[in-house]
């Protein structure tokens, strides 16, 4: 199976509180893939805004806990290790980057689960592309953005937004997961040297 899919992902009550985050956050103008370089140049990768990794402080309210607390939920996976944040891309600079309407796939590292939550837009144009291999021209599956939808899949299966956004701001929700013990090792042997 390329991914999973879990529909109506945050109860009614969280949902709202992650909206509201979206509001309230400070975001930064970034790009991606981060594993790139682009002559320092965002506008020639897939320019977008990202918040800074959310983290725990204790509130179960706070962004963070409630992804974490859903996720384990809904999955009964336990996490041994998170990082999520919160991302923008506006259609307006889409347009203006040699990445539009380009299928850029790539994979994650450094988890065992990759992932993403639709916040703003019910379209197959805001979705995900998942591809068989690197080198393939078009996308095996293609998931489309729906409110409120997690999609989640191994970092191995290369995957790329769709490309060819239909919203003036799409809303979405990264995630990198570690559940295996083994990855977990690995994280704090690398974050130790």
């Amino acid at each position: 199976m390329l991914f999973n899919c879990i529909e109506d992902f945050y109860e009614p009550n969280d949902l709202g509180l992650m909206t509201i985050s979206f509001l309230n956050q400070h975001f930064t103008p970034s790009f991606q893939s981060q594993y790139n370089y682009y002559s320092g140049d965002r506008m020639k990768a897939y320019p977008c805004y990202e918040t800074s990794s959310l983290t725990s402080n204790g509130n179960p309210l706070n962004p963070f806990d409630i992804f974490k607390r859903t996720f384990e939920k809904k999955t009964q996976m336990q996490i041994l290790h998170l990082k999520t944040f919160l991302r923008k891309t506006k259609l307006s600079e889409l347009k203006k980057s040699p990445s539009w309407g380009q299928h850029k796939q790539h994979q994650d590292s450094g988890c065992d689960i990759a992932g993403v939550v639709y916040f703003n837009s019910n379209s197959i144009d805001d979705g995900t592309n998942f591809y068989n291999a690197e080198h393939d021209y078009e996308p095996t599956a293609i998931i489309g953005s729906r409110y409120n939808r997690c999609v989640f899949y191994s970092p191995r299966t290369f995957h790329s937004p769709v490309m060819k956004q239909s919203v003036e701001e799409r809303w979405v929700q990264p995630f990198f997961i570690i559940t295996r013990k083994e990855t977990y090792e690995k994280l704090n042997e690398n974050n130790e040297t």
